[in-house]
């Protein structure tokens, strides 16, 4: 009777691991590789975020055609948060991604230089965190044909040629999916009034300082991001296809005071050394944007009106999973800007998940059934 129970017991648990197994095909969690993957963003061709340089070693723009650039926005620390789990049969298969699988939150703020890359502004100061997806929005789906949009986007608010273009590259994976952001201190633009640097205010001259330029001072123009990014986002029908962005505005608040500063800047990429207030008062540099989904594909994002100089951007993700779902996904969106003060611009943004293997979830629901089903028949044999 004893050997008969254990036949029968492997027996079943066999049974059971091999569904499980089975399963894992069709319905698999996958930890996110923390070495290769993570998400990055930036406002028109000088502003990454989180910052970082804005040209390759080359001076190109960073972060063009398949070429990534580095991903500051990490996978969560948290391996319970860093699951993403895909279904189907056929591949590409299909990659649901819960909240907050990328997470940053920085410790400090971040000050870059980008005159270099955009004459009209000295420097950026920004601290802002990142979570994606939002949590405010759930779990969300990445398919093939996970989306559809028309060849081209007219932005209201922005000069009518301002557009993001899908190209049919016949790579239809991606869908919506936005990033919940936190603006931990103030975010702050310099603007350049028409100084050539580098350059001196008066009140910082001495025997061997820059010569002041009679322009070396700077409006402090503030932003007021919205809690959730344009960037990925896009308008569903009832059959789950794309039609159009989804529109974001910020709520413009005042800014603070003072409304200018004069600057010494002993450099050519509008890194300010030193400040101090030359005039007070309060701007607001209100934004609406329109955001559109990831893909896998080709997105060509333009704004011929930037301010500082034309942008156009071409970007391209890929997919090169295996059937079962292990390898790497990479994602590209982006949105189109208008700002109260600063004029219009393209965004862009990159997501990438390496997924080496199956997560443990599975094998662990597998292993606790069967130790149920065991304990369940062992009940039964003892009474």
């Amino acid at each position: 009777m004893t050997s008969l129970f254990g036949s029968r017991s492997l027996r079943i648990a066999g049974m059971l691991v091999g569904i499980a197994g089975a399963g894992a095909a069709n319905a698999a969690y996958y930890s996110v590789a923390a070495a290769t993957s993570g998400g990055q963003a930036a406002i028109g061709s000088g502003l990454p975020l989180p910052i970082q340089a804005n040209k390759t070693m080359g001076g190109a723009p960073f972060g063009t055609m398949t070429m990534f650039p580095p991903l500051l926005i990490p996978v969560n620390p948290n391996p319970g948060k860093a699951l993403v789990k895909q279904t189907g049969t056929a591949a590409p298969l299909p990659l649901k991604v819960p909240p907050g699988v990328l997470l940053r939150v920085p410790a400090s703020p971040k000050f870059v230089g980008v005159a270099n890359n955009n004459p009209k502004v000295f420097q950026v100061r920004t601290k802002i965190s990142f979570s994606g997806p939002a949590n405010k929005l759930g779990t969300m789906t990445f398919k093939k044909n996970g989306w559809r949009t028309a060849t081209a986007f007219t932005f209201m608010g922005a000069p009518a040629k301002s557009s993001a273009f899908y190209s049919n590259t016949g790579n239809r994976f991606g869908g919506a999916s936005q990033t919940r952001i936190g603006v931990l201190s103030p975010v702050g633009v310099w603007v350049n009034p028409g100084a050539k640097l580098p350059c001196a205010a008066k009140v910082f001259h001495t025997m061997t300082a820059t010569p002041n330029s009679g322009l070396c001072f700077a409006p402090k123009v503030p932003a007021h991001p919205g809690t959730i990014a344009a960037a990925g986002g896009g308008k569903a029908t009832g059959g789950g296809k794309i039609t159009k962005g989804t529109t974001a505005t910020t709520p413009g608040l005042p800014g603070t005071s003072p409304m200018a500063v004069n600057v010494s800047i002993p450099n050519t990429t509008g890194l300010i050394a030193k400040s101090a207030p030359k005039a007070f008062g309060t701007l607001t540099n209100m934004a609406t944007s329109v955001g559109f989904p990831w893909t896998t594909g080709m997105l060509t994002l333009s704004a011929p009106s930037a301010l500082g100089a034309p942008e156009k951007f071409v970007l391209t993700g890929k997919d090169t999973r295996t059937a079962m779902g292990a390898g790497t996904i990479s994602l590209v969106s982006g949105a189109l800007s208008n700002r109260k003060l600063s004029g219009p611009n393209s965004n862009r943004s990159w997501a990438r998940y390496t997924l080496p293997e199956p997560g443990p979830a599975l094998g662990a629901a597998a292993a606790l059934a069967v130790l149920a089903l065991c304990h369940g028949l062992v009940r039964r044999r003892s009474r």
